[in-house]
């Protein structure tokens, strides 16, 4: 069994295979904010990891890319 993510921890929920950041457990899940922002999504704890360096460099990227695209907007 895992260790319980701290606030703020890069996660990612091996069910869907999203990686965003450890908010809260409610009601026995784990609130997860995705990356680049947006509503929150309940994973059941046991199909939540803490990311690997690759997914946090991808989910960094990711995120740049979308602060990128949202200033070049119309």
């Amino acid at each position: 069994m895992q260790p319980k993510p701290e606030v703020g921890d890069l996660v990612r929920d091996t069910t869907s295979g999203r990686v965003g950041f450890y908010v809260d457990s409610v009601a026995g899940r784990f609130l997860i904010r995705p990356v680049h922002g947006g509503c929150e999504w309940e994973a059941d704890p046991s199909d939540v990891q803490l990311a690997t360096p690759l997914h946090e460099l991808r989910a960094r990227a990711a995120e740049i890319n979308a602060r990128s695209r949202r200033s070049l907007g119309p």
